[in-house]
């Protein structure tokens, strides 16, 4: 049975090597001597050989850190914490990005309505023969004056009274109703030719007037003003059709055989 100094010594062996260690420099000396006492007593082959123990000082049970220490010194073989705001690099990129967008949408913009404006005045200032943004040869719109009386035109469907001046094509006058489209050829002396037409509820109005063949002319009888012979020397057709509020024009050759 052990006696008492071998369980004092087992006490503060298992208080300075344990896993719990705090023994004191006191208790460390008593530890040393009670150690060196006790080794001659016991036989070398029931010894356990012990390991080389390191100084005192260095078995001193170092301070547990503080939870301010720990989150202030990270062990040097963890990774850096991620950062939770994306670096100035990333954030700061898409500007110029977005700017240079927002300047070619601006750049876009004002060519079109650049566009629009130049388009909207080139119809508001469209003389009369000047073709139009549409490839028309001409753009007619209604023009004020009285209209003078054409008692030869009974075509169903046509009031005299609502009939409208469009000026004048070539020396063709134009005068329409929402309805109807009347091309006159006047000449000074009351004579000439003309042509109408009108159409049904839903449609707009629209008539070719052929300008004859110099020949053909004289053998009909039929006379052109000078301005229209003079446009057309070898015939052609004009025609004229209602839009909205203007009357388009447009010019192309006569069939064979005219």
């Amino acid at each position: 049975m052990p006696d008492s100094t071998e369980e004092e010594l087992a006490r503060l062996r298992a208080r300075a090597y344990g896993p719990h260690a705090d023994l004191d420099e006191a208790g460390l000396a008593r530890l040393a001597e009670l150690e060196a006492t006790l080794s001659p007593r016991r036989p070398s082959a029931a010894r356990t050989p012990e390991p080389e123990q390191e100084p005192a000082l260095e078995a001193e049970p170092k301070p547990a850190p503080s939870p301010v220490d720990a989150a202030e010194a990270l062990p040097a073989d963890e990774p850096e914490p991620i950062p939770l705001i994306a670096p100035v690099s990333l954030t700061a990129e898409p500007a110029p990005r977005t700017l240079d967008r927002r300047l070619r949408v601006a750049w876009v913009l004002s060519i079109l309505l650049t566009a629009a404006v130049a388009a909207g005045l080139t119809a508001w200032t469209l003389p009369w023969g000047v073709r139009d943004d549409q490839q028309h040869a001409a753009r007619l719109t209604e023009q004020p004056g009285e209209v003078p009386a054409m008692t030869e035109w009974d075509i169903p469907g046509l009031d005299q009274d609502d009939l409208r001046s469009y000026g004048s094509y070539r020396g063709l006058e134009v005068y329409a109703t929402d309805a109807c489209i009347i091309v006159r050829a006047t000449m000074s002396d009351a004579g000439g030719s003309s042509s109408g037409t009108c159409t049904g509820a839903g449609l707009e109005p629209a008539i070719d007037f052929y300008v004859m063949r110099a020949p053909r002319a004289g053998e009909g009888g039929m006379r052109y003003p000078d301005e229209t012979r003079a446009r057309f020397p070898d015939g052609g057709v004009v025609r004229f059709a209602r839009h909205g509020d203007s009357i388009l024009v447009d010019e192309g050759e006569l069939p064979p055989g005219f």
